[in-house]
């Protein structure tokens, strides 16, 4: 009897090893790059986190994104004499049409800042997520972002 209640212990303490292992990883993942050749080496480009479309000259990319739901944030700078290469699918909108993205980070502009200074695009939805793009009019600064549809 001694022994069954010995094995029982050992398999409850693996289960919450094993539980707490998994919860403690998260799903939600950052990372940061000076260049976008560093991402690519990466493979944030291969695995959908940084899209194709990000200029290759593209430094100070900050990235996050979520496993489970698929919403992303993206923050790069383009060099001014750059062009933005956007996919053909994305239109200009504003801001009050656009989606809140899903995180807050300490390198994403406030509201204020958003509706201010930069230009917004709505993008074809991915995976049931609006995705859009936003350019700083002045510094060069883009963001992309895929999130919950409202």
């Amino acid at each position: 009897m001694a022994g069954k209640r010995s094995k029982n212990r050992i398999k409850r303490a693996i289960m919450v090893a094993l539980c707490t292992a998994l919860c403690a990883c998260g799903l939600v993942m950052d990372s940061s790059f000076d260049t976008m050749q560093e991402a690519i080496d990466s493979d944030q480009v291969n695995k959908g986190w940084i899209p194709a479309w990000v200029a290759h000259e593209a430094t100070d990319l900050r990235e996050v994104h979520d496993l489970d739901s698929n919403t992303s944030a993206l923050a790069f700078t383009k060099p001014p004499a750059v062009p933005l290469q956007l996919p053909a699918d994305c239109q200009a909108t504003t801001f009050n049409n656009s989606d809140p993205v899903a995180f807050n980070r300490y390198w994403w502009p406030g509201e204020a800042t958003l509706s201010r200074s930069y230009s917004a695009f709505r993008c074809a939805p991915e995976s049931g997520n609006s995705v859009f793009v936003a350019m700083n009019r002045t510094t060069g600064r883009v963001l992309f972002w895929r999130t919950y549809a409202r």
